[in-house]
């Protein structure tokens, strides 16, 4: 499910639909939607993939659907498609992405419809299998932005947030760190795993050699983060309400922040930033992973590097 998420067009994103609203669609339809359908609507209405576009289900918001999935099927239906068939969407040639019922049941397989040559021989398993055929894959080795933060007192800590900030044996602090707005991106394998936290002064990324450390970090709660030395660790940072997705007893200092760090590796991108510092899912779990530095021409470091791919021996 997180890979069909993950290719949703970003500006297609808007909020999920309810349960409610769903069966409320299901029943006007007259048959169920699979799991994978109702999951992708609970994170958002009305996605796009590609050349492709799910049609929205009504919702009970202020700003109403104009042409939902029941329309579409009442007041745009094609002519000619079998009468077991569901438009679940269309491509922007205007070909349309259908469902089969059988016993009350929207079938997995996807098939296409175009009004000149009817049903495609070419059918899908699932709609997951559908994206993975006809939507242009995204280069996941591309560096995503997850978001920016600040460094203030030139030093970073790169550590698991799960440690203090004096266990030195287990972390690398970094001095003569350039001061100002830092950017977070992170790497995937094709598996969707964790390849890489990257961090960097700015909003360019910088270009030049890197430069590995002496030692590598520990990692033992499966994820790890480059953060102002200053703030991390630091509850009063978190001057919002945490999720807490672990439900983790916070009944002692520093576990608010390291609770939300938890938060965001939770997350769909399984990294992102926190106040003072970005945070990443450490590739397949925990170990000793390698460290990358890169300096300016004043030897300040203005890009840290975690490298998620092979953990050290």
């Amino acid at each position: 499910m997180k890979k069909v998420i993950n290719m949703i067009n970003p500006s297609s994103k808007v909020a999920g639909v309810s349960l409610l609203e769903l069966k409320k669609t299901e029943k006007e339809l007259g048959a169920i939607f699979p799991e994978e359908y109702k999951g992708i609507f609970l994170v958002t209405n009305g996605a796009k993939f590609g050349d492709w576009t799910l049609f929205p289900i009504q919702t009970n918001g202020q700003s109403r659907v104009k042409m939902d999935i029941v329309k579409q099927n009442r007041e745009n239906r094609p002519i000619n498609l079998p009468s077991d068939m569901i438009c679940i969407g269309e491509s922007i040639k205007g070909d349309k992405l259908c469902y089969r019922i059988r016993k009350r049941f929207f079938q997995e397989l996807i098939f296409i419809w175009n009004d000149k040559t009817g049903i495609s021989e070419c059918k899908a398993p699932t709609l997951r299998d559908f994206i993975d055929w006809y939507v242009p894959k995204v280069n996941t080795n591309k560096p995503q932005p997850v978001g920016t933060f600040t460094v203030e007192t030139a030093e970073l800590i790169v550590t698991d947030p799960c440690y203090q900030v004096d266990e030195e044996s287990l972390q690398i602090i970094l001095s003569n760190v350039k001061n100002g707005k830092w950017t977070a991106s992170i790497t995937y394998t094709d598996e969707e795993v964790v390849k890489s936290l990257f961090v960097y002064y700015g909003e360019k990324k910088p270009s030049g050699k890197w430069h590995e450390c002496e030692k590598a970090i520990s990692v033992d709660s499966a994820q790890a983060g480059i953060f102002d030395c200053a703030v991390f660790g630091r509850d009063e940072a978190i001057q919002y309400e945490v999720k807490n997705v672990y439900d983790i007893k916070i009944d002692e200092g520093g576990l608010k922040y390291y609770v939300a760090c938890c938060d965001v590796v939770a997350s769909d991108s399984q990294g992102g930033v926190v106040p003072g510092g970005a945070v990443a899912m450490s590739g397949y779990g925990d170990g000793m992973y390698e460290v990358k530095v890169k300096y300016n021409t004043y030897k300040e470091v203005i890009g840290v590097k975690i490298d998620f791919g092979e953990e050290e021996e």
